[in-house]
């Protein structure tokens, strides 16, 4: 079983793999919320109430939020960069609070946004074709490592959290949503 813990130094916070569970945990499932627009997180007012709202997008990206960072970025290690955009598109900024549906880990300002829904469409994952090519090009070594992981199979993986996935951005784009990831 998989958790994320949130690594503190100086000058960044990461989500890392971890085994250590007297860290504090990002959580096993990362489901990902539209709030309103803001640039700043604590610009984000009634965050509970928000949530509830659009409960229609949420996404819950489960165990394959670091599977999907490896499709994506087509590589092993998904947490190497954390300012590519796969990397913000899965795990958002790091931020920290609890609230009552579980804890905040990253958020992700509005105008980011924008370049996420980009990302999207150049490489085309909105549709089963794309995410296929994306996914049949990977290379040999990330190939062997989501087979050893359980990796769900491509048809799967779009139809359970990639299209959601881009739903929740393009519906987030059109509304001038930020998102919030939260760990369970």
């Amino acid at each position: 079983m998989r958790s994320y813990s949130i690594n503190h130094d100086k000058n960044s916070q990461k989500l890392l793999p971890s085994t250590n569970y007297k860290q504090t945990t990002f959580g096993i499932s990362i489901n990902l919320y539209r709030v309103g627009k803001a640039e700043k997180f604590e610009d984000l007012k009634d965050i509970e109430i928000q949530i509830a709202k659009t409960k229609d997008t949420k996404v819950d990206l489960y165990k394959m939020t670091s599977d999907l960072g490896m499709i994506f970025l087509n590589t092993t290690d998904p947490f190497i960069n954390e300012d590519t955009i796969p990397y913000k598109m899965l795990f958002g900024r790091s931020v920290r609070k609890s609230v009552s549906v579980g804890d905040i880990g990253g958020f992700l300002p509005s105008s980011e946004i924008i370049e996420i829904a980009k990302w999207i469409k150049s490489n085309k994952i909105e549709t089963f074709d794309g995410f296929s090519k994306m996914y049949d090009g990977l290379s040999t070594e990330v190939k062997k490592e989501l087979k050893q992981l359980g990796t769900e199979d491509k048809v799967t993986l779009f139809n359970a959290y990639v299209r959601p996935l881009v739903i929740l951005y393009f519906t987030a784009l059109e509304n001038q949503n930020s998102v919030i990831f939260i760990g369970l």
